[in-house]
């Protein structure tokens, strides 16, 4: 690929993965494109399926090419359901180096308390898989911001992502299923016990019901 059409390509991938052009692409170019971190891609999955779209167009002369290309897909992140399929696909099944990859992938599943030894380019995500950081309030130059801004990992840009319906210090903020949880603070003159919600796909606040106590400079555990 050359590099504008590379680039589109991994802006652009799940649009081309649906197309005919992605599945007429050579294996060089995708490998290229496995290769790459900045492929912009909900999850691993995705890539995944597209990878066997585009062997199995063609079977006869690509399967040469499957292991080598499994290789650059991040086996180790796929759920453990559809790894535990892949040991028994047919496309795989005589395929020693495959069957490594797979073997490789599941063993991170089941032994995780030995992933740190387990660390290759296979187990680290793409940057549009890792969600993304969120600086939300807190002080600015008018002792009290209201937006929210959002860092893009893949692209390294900042974004305004919202405005809070008024300002808020030394609060406590979750995200829980893509949503923004604000909870308690100060206002700048009181300790607040309002919660709120922020949908960034929509852009709306949604008020929850309050804490029983005003609460500021508070923690608040990570949802899991």
């Amino acid at each position: 690929c050359c590099c504008s059409v590379y680039y589109h390509y991994c802006e652009h991938i799940v649009e081309v993965i649906r197309n005919q052009e992605f599945l007429l692409l050579p294996a060089d170019d995708i490998l290229k494109l496995l290769a790459s971190d900045d492929l912009n891609v909900p999850e691993e999955e995705t890539i995944f399926h597209a990878l066997m779209m585009w062997v199995k167009y063609d079977m006869q002369k690509r399967c040469s090419d499957l292991s080598k290309l499994l290789s650059y897909i991040r086996l180790p992140l796929l759920p453990p359901q559809l790894l535990a399929d892949l040991e028994n696909n047919a496309l795989f099944k005589d395929d020693l180096e495959c069957q490594k990859l797979i073997l490789e992938a599941m063993k991170y599943h089941l032994l995780p308390e030995r992933r740190p030894l387990m660390q290759s380019p296979r187990t680290k995500p793409r940057k549009s898989t890792v969600g993304a950081l969120y600086a939300v309030g807190g002080m600015d130059a008018n002792k009290g911001a209201t937006t929210i801004e959002k860092y893009d990992l893949r692209t390294n840009t900042w974004a305004q992502a919202g405005v809070m319906n008024g300002r808020r210090l030394q609060f406590g903020v979750a995200v829980i299923d893509d949503k923004l949880y604000v909870v308690g603070g100060r206002d700048g003159l009181k300790t607040l016990n309002t919660v709120e919600c922020y949908d960034s796909k929509t852009k709306t606040w949604t008020a929850l019901p309050p804490m029983s106590t005003h609460r500021h400079g508070l923690g608040k555990p990570d949802h899991r």
